[in-house]
């Protein structure tokens, strides 16, 4: 008897036990970036979340979910005419060197990352993408790098591009295996090469690394010495005539091929 009563108010009850269906928001008319919602479209495949068919201010029509217009995931359809979106991430109060990221702009840097507005310890304020800020190192609005340059300028003597004292150090780079500036051990040979007014030249291969360093103090007496000498007699004469100085700065002028090796020619003749 029981069992009977059971069967029967079964149907009666199932009614009460489903989870009214929540209507969906209503998109049409909105705008999000460069996309202005027309209407809901056909759900595609399994996922069961709601699309809309939007237009573009480039003209395409383009299907996408209604979370991924709400929370900023696609602002464009994505074509050509518009850079990659990447999703807003909040760095907002993070400090990258001397920035301090305070809220992000609608605008988009050319790879789609959002551009956001920072407080710089000087007091400006500076506008700089999410991907300048992680992953370019970018840490001042620029007063940092004059500041450098201006200390640079007050201790080095540049010479048409390079630095007198730069050419004269000695110092090896942290990364150098051989014991010899310039030279480098590549698939069993010596290369040798140098690096000057930011151009690298090639000087050979060799088989012996004594050979490779000869080459490379050779090019360095020609390169480094040379043009330090050059600038001796350079300055002697500007400090008695500045206005010929003025008229005739330092140029220095490299080549190297296979026929005379590594040349080079200063100006103004002295």
């Amino acid at each position: 008897m029981n069992t009977e009563i059971q069967r029967q108010e079964l149907p009666q009850r199932l009614p009460a036990l489903r989870s009214p269906k929540k209507a969906s928001r209503d998109l049409t008319g909105r705008v999000f970036g460069e996309l202005t919602v027309l209407s809901r479209a056909e759900a595609k495949g399994k996922n069961r979340g709601i699309r809309w068919l939007c237009q573009c201010s480039c003209g395409a029509e383009y299907e996408t979910l209604g979370t991924h217009l709400t929370t900023g995931k696609r602002t464009n359809c994505g074509g050509k005419a518009h850079p990659k979106n990447y999703p807003i991430t909040d760095i907002t109060g993070e400090t990258f060197g001397s920035l301090t990221a305070l809220e992000p702009t609608k605008q988009r840097d050319a790879k789609g990352f959002v551009i956001w507005k920072c407080l710089c310890e000087c007091g400006k304020e500076a506008y700089v993408s999410y991907n300048d800020l992680r992953y370019a190192n970018v840490k001042s609005c620029g007063c940092s790098k004059k500041a450098h340059d201006q200390k640079l300028h007050g201790y080095l003597t540049h010479m048409d591009g390079t630095s007198l004292e730069m050419l004269q150090s000695k110092k090896l780079p942290a990364d150098n295996t051989t014991g010899y500036r310039g030279v480098y051990h590549i698939r069993g040979k010596y290369v040798a090469k140098i690096v000057f007014q930011g151009k690298a030249y090639y000087l050979g291969n060799f088989s012996r690394i004594e050979a490779a360093a000869e080459a490379r103090k050779e090019a360095e007496e020609l390169l480094f010495d040379g043009s330090a000498e050059f600038y001796r007699r350079w300055k002697a004469k500007a400090d008695g005539d500045p206005a010929w100085a003025e008229e005739n700065p330092i140029r220095i002028h490299v080549t190297n091929d296979k026929q005379r090796g590594l040349q080079v020619e200063y100006e103004p003749g002295i």
